[in-house]
C-alpha cells in the first residue's frame, strides 16, 4: 500500500467544508420528504437524480473508459457502505431531530481517527485515543441510554455513522489510484438497486414541489460525496475528519427555521464533548 501523506491540509479542509455543505442540503431535503415517502424510495429518488450528473462529471473529467478500470471489490464494497450510510441516516431523520440525529452521527469523524491506525497504517497517539473516548462520551450524553431501549432510529444513525467512516477511510486508501469522479460514480449503484428492489411494491408519485426536494438530495448527494473524496486524498483521514463538524452550522439553522426544532441542553453539551473529542484529535498526536 502507499504511503499516505498530508499533500495539502488547507486545500483539504475547504473540500470537507463544501462536501458538509452538500450533505446538509440532503438532510434537510430528506427530513422534508420523510413524511410522504418511504427511506428506500427517498433513496432511489436522490440517486436517479444524482446519476446524470456524476455521469457527466465523469464523461468530461477522465472519459467512460475508467468506469471498468477499477477493483470490482472495493467498489461494490463502497457501494455497500454507502447503501448503510443512506438508509441509516434517512431512516433515523424520520424519527429523530435534525441537530440530535447530526449530533449522534458526529460519531463518525472519532470512528475514522479510531479506525486510521489499524486499517491505514496512520499513526494514532495519545492525544487522538484521549479525543476518541471523549468524543464517544458525548454521543452517549447527547443519547442518553439509561437503558438498553433506545429508539430504532439512534441505533440507525450509529450504523450509518459507521458505514460512513469506513468509507471515508477507503476513500483515503484508494487516493490517487482511482479518479475521484470514478469514485463519486460508485456510491450509487448499490443504493439504487435496493432502493428500487424496496420501493417495488410502495411506490409513491411526487406532486410539485416534491421533484425538486428530490433533485436537491440528489445534487447534494453528488457534492457530498465527491467533494469529501477530494478532501481525503489531499488530507490524512486522521487530520481532515473533525471538519465534517462545520455541518452543525447549517443543520441547527436549517432545523429551527423549517421545522421549529430547539433541541435539549443534553444535545447541545453532548454535542459539545463530541465535538471538543475531534479538536483533540486533530491538534495532539
Amino acid at each position: 500500500m502507499p504511503e499516505l501523506k498530508d499533500n495539502n491540509v488547507t486545500l483539504g479542509a475547504i473540500y470537507m467544508c463544501a462536501a458538509m455543505l452538500g450533505g446538509t442540503s440532503i438532510d434537510i431535503a430528506v427530513k422534508a420528504l420523510a413524511a410522504d415517502f418511504s427511506t428506500a424510495q427517498i433513496v432511489l429518488l436522490r440517486s436517479l437524480f444524482a446519476l446524470p450528473i456524476v455521469l457527466t462529471l465523469v464523461g468530461q473529467q477522465v472519459g467512460f473508459a475508467a468506469l471498468t478500470n477499477v477493483s470490482w471489490r472495493w467498489q461494490l464494497w463502497r457501494g455497500v457502505l454507502t447503501a448503510g450510510a443512506n438508509f441509516g441516516f434517512f431512516y433515523g431523520l424520520i424519527h429523530i431531530e435534525l441537530v440530535t440525529a447530526l449530533m449522534i452521527a458526529y460519531v463518525s469523524p472519532v470512528l475514522i481517527v479510531l479506525l486510521a491506525k489499524p486499517l491505514l497504517g496512520e499513526p494514532i497517539g495519545t492525544g487522538k485515543l484521549i479525543g476518541v473516548m471523549v468524543g464517544f462520551a458525548g454521543v452517549l450524553f447527547v443519547i442518553q441510554p439509561d437503558s438498553f431501549d433506545i429508539h430504532p432510529g439512534i441505533w440507525a444513525i450509529l450504523g450509518s455513522a459507521l458505514s460512513w467512516a469506513l468509507l471515508s477511510l477507503s476513500n483515503r486508501r484508494l487516493a490517487g489510484s482511482v479518479p475521484a469522479a470514478v469514485m463519486t460514480f460508485y456510491t450509487y449503484p448499490v443504493a439504487l438497486i435496493l432502493g428500487a428492489i424496496l420501493t417495488w411494491d410502495s411506490w409513491v408519485t411526487p406532486q410539485g414541489a416534491d421533484w425538486a426536494l428530490f433533485a436537491l438530495a440528489g445534487f447534494g448527494s453528488v457534492v457530498a460525496h465527491g467533494f469529501a473524496v477530494l478532501a481525503y486524498k489531499n488530507a490524512a483521514a486522521g487530520t481532515i475528519a473533525p471538519f465534517e463538524y462545520t455541518a452543525l452550522i447549517w443543520i441547527t439553522l436549517a432545523g429551527y427555521i423549517f421545522w421549529g426544532e430547539i433541541p435539549a441542553w443534553t444535545v447541545w453539551v453532548g454535542g459539545a464533548g463530541v465535538i471538543l473529542g475531534g479538536y483533540i484529535a486533530l491538534r495532539y498526536p
